[in-house]
C-alpha cells in the first residue's frame, strides 16, 4: 500500500517556541501544503465509517475535523499569500538598490570633475564603497572613480521555509561594506548631504542633481519599509501556521492522532479501517 505522511516540517530536531513536538527538520515550504492535502484525504476516509465513528471528543468528530481542514488550508494559502508579497518587495528593493549602485559610481566622476578638495572626494569615494559593498583588498581609486564590486551578493537570497535576515550582514571579513538596506540607505542619505554642502556641485544631468537623489532616497526607504513590513507579515504567518498544524496537544496532527486512537479503540489494531489511514503517520 501506498503511504500518506503528515509530518511536521517546519521544525528542527529539538521543540521549538511554541511547544511543538521534536520533528524531522525540513526547509521544504511544500510539506505544510502536503500536510493539508493528506488530511483531507483523511477527511474522506473518515465519511467512508459512517455512523460508527462516533467518538465521544468534539474535537475529533467529523465535523470539527472537516472544520479543522478548512482552516488549515486557509492559513496554508494564507501564507503563500504573505510569502508571493514579501518576495515582490524584496525584488522592488533590489532593482532600485542596484541602479543606485551604478548611480553611485556616476555621482563619484561627477564629483571629481568639479574640481572639489581631494579630501571632498575620497570622503565620498568612501561613502560610495559602503554603498556599494566593496572590499578592503580592491581600493576605490579616486583618480579614476572605478569601485570594486561587492564580494558579498546584494540580492536576496533564494527562499527557504524560514526568510532570511531582512538586513543581511556580510560574511566578509575583510569587507568594509555594511550590508544591511538600512545601512545602505543612511549611506546614501550622507552621499547626498556632502553633494549638498558642495558649492561647486551643480550638475546639469538631472539625475545628478539634489532634488532627483532625495527623491530616490524617500523611494528606497519607503520600498526598505515595504520590505520590512512584509517580512514581519510572513514570520507571523508562518509562526500562525506552524501553531496550527503542529502544536502539541491542540495541533492538527496531535488531533489526529486522538483520531486514530479512537479508531483503534472501536475497530481493533488488527482492522483495515485502523491501518487504513495509518500511513497518515504522526
Amino acid at each position: 500500500m501506498s503511504t500518506t505522511s503528515v509530518n511536521d516540517p517546519s521544525t528542527n530536531n529539538g521543540a521549538n517556541s511554541n511547544g511543538q513536538n521534536k520533528k524531522t527538520k525540513s526547509t521544504n515550504e511544500t510539506g505544510h501544503s502536503k500536510n493539508v492535502a493528506n488530511l483531507f484525504k483523511y477527511n474522506l476516509f473518515l465519511n467512508t465509517l459512517g455512523s460508527t465513528y462516533n467518538p465521544a471528543n468534539s474535537n475529533i468528530t467529523k465535523s470539527a475535523i472537516s472544520t479543522l481542514y478548512t482552516n488549515a488550508d486557509a492559513k496554508v494559502n494564507g501564507t503563500n499569500t504573505t510569502f508571493t508579497t514579501w518576495k515582490e518587495s524584496t525584488n522592488q528593493r533590489e532593482i532600485i538598490f542596484k541602479e543606485l549602485k551604478k548611480l553611485s559610481t556616476k555621482l563619484l566622476g561627477a564629483l571629481q570633475s568639479t574640481g572639489t578638495a581631494q579630501q571632498t572626494i575620497d570622503d565620498f569615494a568612501f561613502l560610495v564603497k559602503k554603498f556599494r559593498g566593496s572590499s578592503k583588498k580592491k581600493n576605490t581609486t579616486s583618480s579614476t572613480g572605478k569601485l570594486a564590486q561587492p564580494t558579498t551578493p546584494s540580492t536576496d537570497p533564494a527562499p527557504s521555509d524560514t526568510p532570511p535576515p531582512t538586513n543581511p550582514s556580510t560574511s566578509s571579513g575583510n569587507s568594509t561594506s555594511q550590508q544591511s538596506f538600512d545601512n545602505r540607505i543612511q549611506h546614501f542619505s550622507k552621499m547626498i548631504l556632502l553633494l549638498e554642502g558642495q558649492p561647486v556641485y551643480t550638475p546639469n544631468e538631472t539625475d545628478f542633481q539634489i532634488p532627483s537623489l532625495q527623491s530616490k532616497l524617500t523611494t528606497i526607504t519607503n520600498l526598505n519599509n515595504t520590505a520590512n513590513t512584509s517580512y514581519a507579515n510572513l514570520k507571523a504567518s508562518r509562526i500562525d501556521r506552524n501553531t496550527f498544524l503542529y502544536t502539541s496537544n491542540t495541533g492538527v496532527l496531535d488531533i489526529i492522532k486522538q483520531s486514530k486512537a479512537y479508531i483503534k479503540s472501536v475497530y481493533g489494531a488488527d482492522s483495515q479501517q485502523y491501518h487504513t489511514p495509518a500511513p497518515l503517520y504522526l
